[in-house]
Protein backbone atom coordinates (compact mmCIF):
# COMPACT_ATOMS: atom_id res chain seq x y z
CA UNK A 1 0.00 0.00 0.00
CA UNK A 2 1.31 3.34 -0.95
CA UNK A 3 1.95 5.79 2.00
CA UNK A 4 -0.21 8.94 2.66
CA UNK A 5 0.85 12.08 3.75
CA UNK A 6 -1.41 14.93 4.27
CA UNK A 7 -4.47 12.55 3.19
CA UNK A 8 -3.12 12.42 -0.06
CA UNK A 9 -1.92 8.60 -1.15
CA UNK A 10 1.94 9.04 -2.39
CA UNK A 11 4.19 6.76 -4.98
CA UNK A 12 7.60 5.47 -4.22
CA UNK A 13 9.89 5.68 -6.50
CA UNK A 14 8.54 7.44 -9.27
CA UNK A 15 7.52 10.70 -9.43
CA UNK A 16 3.34 10.69 -9.87
CA UNK A 17 4.00 13.65 -12.49
CA UNK A 18 6.27 13.40 -15.39
CA UNK A 19 9.75 14.81 -14.90
CA UNK A 20 10.15 18.56 -16.57
CA UNK A 21 12.92 19.00 -19.19
CA UNK A 22 15.64 21.45 -18.08
CA UNK A 23 14.55 24.63 -19.51
CA UNK A 24 14.90 28.62 -19.84
CA UNK A 25 13.07 30.02 -17.30
CA UNK A 26 10.53 32.56 -18.54
CA UNK A 27 12.16 35.89 -17.93
CA UNK A 28 10.32 39.58 -18.29
CA UNK A 29 12.38 42.71 -18.39
CA UNK A 30 10.97 46.17 -16.39
CA UNK A 31 12.53 48.83 -15.11
CA UNK A 32 16.15 48.25 -16.73
CA UNK A 33 15.45 44.45 -14.48
CA UNK A 34 15.42 41.20 -15.07
CA UNK A 35 12.51 38.83 -13.86
CA UNK A 36 11.78 35.77 -13.20
CA UNK A 37 8.56 34.01 -13.87
CA UNK A 38 8.03 30.89 -11.60
CA UNK A 39 5.27 28.92 -12.65
CA UNK A 40 3.67 27.02 -9.81
CA UNK A 41 3.31 23.29 -11.43
CA UNK A 42 6.82 23.49 -13.08
CA UNK A 43 8.21 24.46 -10.68
CA UNK A 44 7.09 22.00 -8.17
CA UNK A 45 8.36 19.00 -10.62
CA UNK A 46 11.73 20.93 -10.95
CA UNK A 47 12.75 20.85 -7.09
CA UNK A 48 11.70 17.66 -7.20
CA UNK A 49 13.64 16.70 -10.10
CA UNK A 50 17.38 18.16 -8.64
CA UNK A 51 18.19 19.84 -5.51
CA UNK A 52 17.55 23.44 -4.31
CA UNK A 53 20.65 24.54 -5.61
CA UNK A 54 20.68 23.04 -9.26
CA UNK A 55 17.18 24.74 -9.66
CA UNK A 56 18.58 28.24 -7.90
CA UNK A 57 21.38 28.02 -10.66
CA UNK A 58 19.02 28.02 -13.55
CA UNK A 59 17.05 30.60 -12.18
CA UNK A 60 20.08 32.97 -11.44
CA UNK A 61 18.85 33.04 -7.56
CA UNK A 62 20.13 31.99 -4.66
CA UNK A 63 18.58 28.42 -3.01
CA UNK A 64 17.00 30.71 -0.04
CA UNK A 65 15.45 32.11 -3.10
CA UNK A 66 13.82 29.18 -4.35
CA UNK A 67 12.47 28.21 -1.38
CA UNK A 68 10.81 31.64 -0.14
CA UNK A 69 8.98 31.05 -3.76
CA UNK A 70 8.50 27.31 -2.96
CA UNK A 71 6.69 28.37 0.00
CA UNK A 72 4.79 31.50 -1.39
CA UNK A 73 3.26 29.01 -4.26
CA UNK A 74 2.99 26.18 -1.12
CA UNK A 75 5.07 24.31 -3.21
CA UNK A 76 6.40 21.27 -1.18
CA UNK A 77 10.01 20.33 -1.53
CA UNK A 78 12.28 17.31 -0.81
CA UNK A 79 12.97 16.83 2.98
CA UNK A 80 16.81 16.81 4.63
CA UNK A 81 18.38 13.33 3.62
CA UNK A 82 16.02 12.81 0.60
CA UNK A 83 18.66 13.47 -2.20
CA UNK A 84 21.20 11.06 0.29
CA UNK A 85 18.33 8.14 -0.08
CA UNK A 86 17.56 8.73 -3.59
CA UNK A 87 21.18 8.56 -4.90
CA UNK A 88 21.59 4.91 -2.87
CA UNK A 89 18.75 3.59 -4.47
CA UNK A 90 16.29 3.34 -1.74
CA UNK A 91 13.25 4.59 -1.67
CA UNK A 92 11.74 7.66 -1.38
CA UNK A 93 8.20 9.91 -0.95
CA UNK A 94 7.15 12.35 -3.14
CA UNK A 95 4.37 14.52 -1.81
CA UNK A 96 2.01 15.61 -4.22
CA UNK A 97 1.30 18.94 -4.94
CA UNK A 98 -1.60 20.50 -3.20
CA UNK A 99 -4.44 22.14 -5.01
CA UNK A 100 -4.45 25.84 -5.17
CA UNK A 101 -6.43 28.30 -7.11
CA UNK A 102 -5.24 31.52 -5.33
CA UNK A 103 -2.39 31.57 -6.96
CA UNK A 104 -0.22 29.69 -10.18
CA UNK A 105 2.61 32.01 -11.02
CA UNK A 106 4.81 34.50 -8.95
CA UNK A 107 7.26 36.66 -10.63
CA UNK A 108 11.09 37.39 -8.60
CA UNK A 109 13.79 40.03 -9.93
CA UNK A 110 16.95 37.82 -11.57
CA UNK A 111 19.48 38.74 -8.95
CA UNK A 112 22.60 36.39 -9.54
CA UNK A 113 23.64 33.38 -7.95
CA UNK A 114 24.31 33.97 -4.04
CA UNK A 115 24.97 31.09 -2.61
CA UNK A 116 28.18 29.74 -3.16
CA UNK A 117 31.04 32.74 -2.89
CA UNK A 118 33.50 30.00 -3.69
CA UNK A 119 34.17 27.96 -6.71
CA UNK A 120 32.03 24.36 -6.31
CA UNK A 121 35.58 22.39 -6.67
CA UNK A 122 37.04 24.58 -3.72
CA UNK A 123 33.83 24.22 -1.12
CA UNK A 124 34.04 20.77 0.98
CA UNK A 125 36.98 19.65 -1.21
CA UNK A 126 38.41 17.57 1.92
CA UNK A 127 35.19 15.40 1.97
CA UNK A 128 33.95 12.53 -1.01
CA UNK A 129 32.17 13.11 -3.15
CA UNK A 130 28.95 11.16 -1.61
CA UNK A 131 29.44 13.18 1.69
CA UNK A 132 30.00 16.19 -0.39
CA UNK A 133 26.52 16.01 -1.81
CA UNK A 134 24.43 15.57 1.04
CA UNK A 135 26.09 17.93 3.19
CA UNK A 136 25.32 20.12 0.49
CA UNK A 137 21.97 19.22 -0.24
CA UNK A 138 21.09 19.88 3.76
CA UNK A 139 22.67 23.04 3.71
CA UNK A 140 20.58 23.94 0.13
CA UNK A 141 17.43 22.83 1.91
CA UNK A 142 18.06 24.25 5.55
CA UNK A 143 15.47 26.51 7.23
CA UNK A 144 15.09 27.93 10.54
CA UNK A 145 12.07 25.68 12.57
CA UNK A 146 8.89 27.33 13.84
CA UNK A 147 9.02 29.42 16.69
CA UNK A 148 6.84 27.35 19.01
CA UNK A 149 8.90 23.99 18.00
CA UNK A 150 10.85 22.84 21.15
CA UNK A 151 14.49 23.13 20.51
CA UNK A 152 17.39 21.36 21.70
CA UNK A 153 17.87 19.70 24.79
CA UNK A 154 21.70 21.31 25.59
CA UNK A 155 20.19 24.75 24.30
CA UNK A 156 17.32 24.81 26.54
CA UNK A 157 19.38 23.73 29.83
CA UNK A 158 22.16 26.16 28.53
CA UNK A 159 19.57 29.05 28.48
CA UNK A 160 18.64 27.55 32.27
CA UNK A 161 22.19 28.66 32.88
CA UNK A 162 22.16 32.23 31.14
CA UNK A 163 19.15 32.85 33.24
CA UNK A 164 20.73 31.75 36.62
CA UNK A 165 23.83 33.84 35.45
CA UNK A 166 21.75 36.57 34.78
CA UNK A 167 19.80 36.45 38.47
CA UNK A 168 23.72 36.31 40.33
CA UNK A 169 24.54 39.71 38.28
CA UNK A 170 21.59 41.43 39.27
CA UNK A 171 22.15 40.37 42.93
CA UNK A 172 25.86 41.62 42.59
CA UNK A 173 24.45 45.13 41.06
CA UNK A 174 22.18 44.97 43.68
CA UNK A 175 23.81 44.92 46.59
CA UNK A 176 26.92 46.70 45.33
CA UNK A 177 29.35 43.85 45.05
CA UNK A 178 32.53 43.61 43.32
CA UNK A 179 31.51 41.91 39.63
CA UNK A 180 34.71 40.20 39.50
CA UNK A 181 34.01 37.79 41.86
CA UNK A 182 31.25 36.86 39.83
CA UNK A 183 31.78 33.58 37.59
CA UNK A 184 32.65 34.68 33.88
CA UNK A 185 29.36 34.62 31.83
CA UNK A 186 27.76 32.13 29.77
CA UNK A 187 27.81 31.88 25.79
CA UNK A 188 25.58 34.26 24.67
CA UNK A 189 24.25 35.89 28.26
CA UNK A 190 27.20 39.20 27.93
CA UNK A 191 27.29 39.63 24.32
CA UNK A 192 24.01 40.17 22.78
CA UNK A 193 20.69 41.67 24.11
CA UNK A 194 18.32 39.30 26.18
CA UNK A 195 15.45 40.00 23.46
CA UNK A 196 17.85 38.95 20.74
CA UNK A 197 19.20 35.20 22.40
CA UNK A 198 16.02 33.35 21.46
CA UNK A 199 16.45 34.44 18.12
CA UNK A 200 20.49 33.25 18.28
CA UNK A 201 19.62 30.18 20.08
CA UNK A 202 16.65 29.18 17.38
CA UNK A 203 19.70 29.73 14.45
CA UNK A 204 21.68 27.28 16.52
CA UNK A 205 18.94 24.86 16.87
CA UNK A 206 18.54 24.79 13.11
CA UNK A 207 22.20 24.13 12.69
CA UNK A 208 22.61 21.24 15.22
CA UNK A 209 19.49 19.73 13.81
CA UNK A 210 20.52 19.50 10.34
CA UNK A 211 23.93 18.20 11.28
CA UNK A 212 22.92 15.69 14.11
CA UNK A 213 21.95 13.36 11.33
CA UNK A 214 25.55 13.87 9.62
CA UNK A 215 26.95 12.85 12.60
CA UNK A 216 27.89 16.45 14.49
CA UNK A 217 26.84 16.85 18.25
CA UNK A 218 26.60 19.91 20.67
CA UNK A 219 28.61 20.70 23.28
CA UNK A 220 27.41 21.97 26.62
CA UNK A 221 28.17 25.63 26.03
CA UNK A 222 26.89 25.08 22.25
CA UNK A 223 30.20 24.37 20.36
CA UNK A 224 29.59 22.71 17.24
CA UNK A 225 31.60 18.76 17.49
CA UNK A 226 32.38 18.08 13.38
CA UNK A 227 34.22 15.19 12.59
CA UNK A 228 36.19 14.91 15.86
CA UNK A 229 36.74 18.97 16.32
CA UNK A 230 34.64 21.26 18.24
CA UNK A 231 33.64 24.99 15.91
CA UNK A 232 32.77 27.78 18.01
CA UNK A 233 30.21 30.38 16.63
CA UNK A 234 29.93 33.70 18.08
CA UNK A 235 27.44 36.39 18.08
CA UNK A 236 27.59 40.04 18.18
CA UNK A 237 24.62 42.48 17.94
CA UNK A 238 25.27 46.18 16.54
CA UNK A 239 24.19 49.23 18.75
CA UNK A 240 22.93 52.73 17.70
CA UNK A 241 24.00 55.78 19.37
CA UNK A 242 21.49 57.86 20.94
CA UNK A 243 20.75 60.66 23.23
CA UNK A 244 21.50 60.03 27.00
CA UNK A 245 18.22 60.98 28.93
CA UNK A 246 19.23 61.57 32.59
CA UNK A 247 17.53 59.00 35.34
CA UNK A 248 15.65 60.39 38.45
CA UNK A 249 19.12 60.00 40.63
CA UNK A 250 20.65 61.78 38.26
CA UNK A 251 18.81 64.42 37.89
CA UNK A 252 19.18 64.61 42.06
CA UNK A 253 22.69 64.84 41.22
CA UNK A 254 22.53 67.84 38.97
CA UNK A 255 19.95 69.81 41.37
CA UNK A 256 22.02 69.41 43.99
CA UNK A 257 25.18 70.45 42.18
CA UNK A 258 23.36 73.21 41.06
CA UNK A 259 22.62 74.30 44.93
CA UNK A 260 26.15 73.45 45.79
CA UNK A 261 27.44 76.24 42.49
CA UNK A 262 24.92 78.79 44.06
CA UNK A 263 26.57 78.55 48.04
CA UNK A 264 29.92 77.86 47.08
CA UNK A 265 32.46 79.42 44.33
CA UNK A 266 33.01 75.86 43.29
CA UNK A 267 31.55 72.35 43.24
CA UNK A 268 32.42 69.06 41.55
CA UNK A 269 29.95 68.37 38.62
CA UNK A 270 28.41 64.70 38.43
CA UNK A 271 29.91 62.72 35.47
CA UNK A 272 26.79 62.03 33.30
CA UNK A 273 27.16 59.93 30.39
CA UNK A 274 26.37 61.52 26.80
CA UNK A 275 25.00 59.08 25.17
CA UNK A 276 23.59 56.01 25.60
CA UNK A 277 24.73 52.54 23.00
CA UNK A 278 21.84 50.19 22.89
CA UNK A 279 21.22 46.98 21.00
CA UNK A 280 19.45 47.41 17.76
CA UNK A 281 18.38 43.79 16.58
CA UNK A 282 21.69 43.75 13.41
CA UNK A 283 23.23 40.23 14.60
CA UNK A 284 26.53 39.50 13.47
CA UNK A 285 27.92 35.76 13.17
CA UNK A 286 31.96 35.07 13.47
CA UNK A 287 31.95 31.16 12.35
CA UNK A 288 35.34 30.19 14.41
CA UNK A 289 36.70 33.56 13.93
CA UNK A 290 37.35 32.37 10.03
CA UNK A 291 34.23 33.82 8.45
CA UNK A 292 31.85 36.73 9.34
CA UNK A 293 28.57 36.63 8.31
CA UNK A 294 25.68 39.93 9.50
CA UNK A 295 22.28 40.88 8.87
CA UNK A 296 22.33 43.30 6.41
CA UNK A 297 19.69 45.37 3.59
CA UNK A 298 19.84 42.45 1.49
CA UNK A 299 19.39 39.72 3.24
CA UNK A 300 18.93 38.33 7.45
CA UNK A 301 21.32 35.85 8.58
CA UNK A 302 18.44 33.43 8.90
CA UNK A 303 18.95 33.49 4.53
CA UNK A 304 22.78 32.96 4.84
CA UNK A 305 21.79 29.78 7.46
CA UNK A 306 22.87 27.04 4.49
CA UNK A 307 26.02 28.83 3.95
CA UNK A 308 26.98 29.27 7.94
CA UNK A 309 26.17 25.21 8.55
CA UNK A 310 28.86 25.08 5.02
CA UNK A 311 31.42 27.21 7.04
CA UNK A 312 30.90 25.67 10.13
CA UNK A 313 32.25 22.02 8.07
CA UNK A 314 34.97 24.06 6.46
CA UNK A 315 36.08 25.03 9.66
CA UNK A 316 36.40 21.58 11.48
CA UNK A 317 38.83 20.68 8.55
CA UNK A 318 41.01 23.77 9.10
CA UNK A 319 41.16 22.98 12.31
CA UNK A 320 42.11 19.29 12.07
CA UNK A 321 44.92 20.58 9.71
CA UNK A 322 46.05 23.05 12.59
CA UNK A 323 45.86 20.31 15.17
CA UNK A 324 47.62 18.18 13.03
CA UNK A 325 50.35 20.41 12.26
CA UNK A 326 50.32 20.86 15.73
CA UNK A 327 50.61 17.35 17.23
CA UNK A 328 53.46 17.00 14.28
CA UNK A 329 55.13 20.15 15.67
CA UNK A 330 55.20 18.33 19.52
CA UNK A 331 55.79 14.97 18.04
CA UNK A 332 59.11 16.54 16.59
CA UNK A 333 59.85 18.54 19.31
CA UNK A 334 59.58 15.50 21.57
CA UNK A 335 61.72 13.51 19.26
CA UNK A 336 64.73 16.46 18.94
CA UNK A 337 64.43 16.21 22.85
CA UNK A 338 64.65 12.32 23.41
CA UNK A 339 66.99 12.24 20.48
CA UNK A 340 69.40 14.84 22.16
CA UNK A 341 68.75 13.67 25.92
CA UNK A 342 69.60 9.97 24.12
CA UNK A 343 73.10 11.63 22.87
CA UNK A 344 73.91 13.39 26.00
CA UNK A 345 73.37 9.94 27.92
CA UNK A 346 76.00 8.26 24.97
CA UNK A 347 78.29 11.37 25.56
CA UNK A 348 78.24 11.73 29.39
CA UNK A 349 78.83 7.08 29.23
CA UNK A 350 82.11 8.39 26.64
CA UNK A 351 83.21 10.51 28.59
CA UNK A 352 83.27 8.55 31.78
CA UNK A 353 84.84 5.47 30.00
CA UNK A 354 87.43 7.76 28.66
CA UNK A 355 88.06 9.07 31.80
CA UNK A 356 88.15 5.92 33.43
CA UNK A 357 90.53 4.76 31.12
CA UNK A 358 92.86 7.74 31.53
CA UNK A 359 93.15 6.72 35.03
CA UNK A 360 93.77 2.99 34.47
CA UNK A 361 96.47 4.34 32.20
CA UNK A 362 98.04 6.38 34.72
CA UNK A 363 98.02 3.38 37.36
CA UNK A 364 99.42 0.98 34.92
CA UNK A 365 102.37 3.56 34.45
CA UNK A 366 102.76 3.40 37.95
CA UNK A 367 102.77 -0.18 38.30
CA UNK A 368 105.20 0.07 35.85
CA UNK A 369 107.37 2.76 37.02
CA UNK A 370 107.62 0.28 40.56
CA UNK A 371 108.51 -2.57 38.61
CA UNK A 372 111.63 -0.87 36.51
CA UNK A 373 112.82 0.47 40.27
CA UNK A 374 112.63 -3.15 41.35
CA UNK A 375 114.46 -4.87 38.33
CA UNK A 376 117.05 -1.85 39.34
CA UNK A 377 117.28 -2.74 42.45
CA UNK A 378 117.52 -6.55 41.39
CA UNK A 379 120.55 -5.37 39.08
CA UNK A 380 122.34 -3.73 42.10
CA UNK A 381 124.01 -6.79 42.85
CA UNK A 382 123.99 -8.94 46.33
CA UNK A 383 120.61 -9.14 47.68
CA UNK A 384 120.20 -9.90 51.56
CA UNK A 385 117.14 -11.56 53.04
CA UNK A 386 115.32 -7.73 53.94
CA UNK A 387 115.59 -6.53 50.61
CA UNK A 388 114.43 -9.78 49.17
CA UNK A 389 111.59 -9.22 51.49
CA UNK A 390 111.52 -5.85 50.33
CA UNK A 391 110.93 -6.67 46.85
CA UNK A 392 108.53 -9.37 47.19
CA UNK A 393 106.29 -6.40 48.83
CA UNK A 394 106.94 -3.94 46.32
CA UNK A 395 105.86 -6.73 43.46
CA UNK A 396 102.81 -7.15 45.12
CA UNK A 397 102.34 -3.16 45.60
CA UNK A 398 102.99 -2.95 41.60
CA UNK A 399 100.78 -5.74 41.13
CA UNK A 400 98.19 -3.91 43.06
CA UNK A 401 98.18 -0.52 41.07
CA UNK A 402 98.52 -2.50 37.97
CA UNK A 403 94.88 -2.50 36.52
CA UNK A 404 95.27 -5.22 34.62
CA UNK A 405 95.48 -7.33 37.76
CA UNK A 406 94.25 -5.75 40.09
CA UNK A 407 95.52 -7.46 42.85
CA UNK A 408 93.70 -6.96 46.09
CA UNK A 409 96.17 -5.60 48.98
CA UNK A 410 95.69 -6.40 52.71
CA UNK A 411 95.30 -2.70 53.91
CA UNK A 412 94.49 -0.87 51.23
CA UNK A 413 91.63 -3.38 49.16
CA UNK A 414 90.99 -3.53 45.49
CA UNK A 415 91.76 -0.21 43.81
CA UNK A 416 89.41 1.94 42.38
CA UNK A 417 91.69 2.16 38.94
CA UNK A 418 88.44 3.81 36.72
CA UNK A 419 88.44 6.40 39.77
CA UNK A 420 89.66 10.21 39.75
CA UNK A 421 92.94 10.28 41.54
CA UNK A 422 92.14 12.65 44.42
CA UNK A 423 89.41 9.97 45.31
CA UNK A 424 92.41 7.17 45.16
CA UNK A 425 95.12 9.42 47.34
CA UNK A 426 96.73 7.27 49.94
CA UNK A 427 96.70 9.26 53.65
CA UNK A 428 97.45 8.57 57.22
CA UNK A 429 94.73 7.59 58.89
CA UNK A 430 94.03 9.64 62.94
CA UNK A 431 93.56 6.78 65.42
CA UNK A 432 89.77 8.33 65.49
CA UNK A 433 89.16 7.83 61.86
Amino acid sequence: MLPVINGIQQENDLFSNPVVDSHEPETINQYGQTYNVYNREILYQEVWDAPVTEVAKRYKVSDVTIHKICKALEIPTPPAGYWAKKRAGKSVTIVSLPKNDKISQKVGVQTGLTYNTKDKLEILAFLNEEDKFIILSVASQLLLPDEKTRMHEKIIAHRKVITEWKKKLKEYDNKGWNRRNLESPPYLANDIADETIPRACRIIDALIKAMEPLGGSLTNDLGFCINGETVRISFSESKDKVSHIPTKDENMQLLKYEENRKRNSWAPKPQIRIYDYIYNGKLRIFVQNRKEFRDCKLYSLEERIGDIMIEIYESSEDLRKKREVREETERKKKEEERRKEEFLKLYNAEVDSTISLINCSEDYEIACKIRLYISGVEASGSLDEKTKKWIDWAKDKADWYDPIIAKEDKFFGKRKHGKGTDSKKLENKRYWE
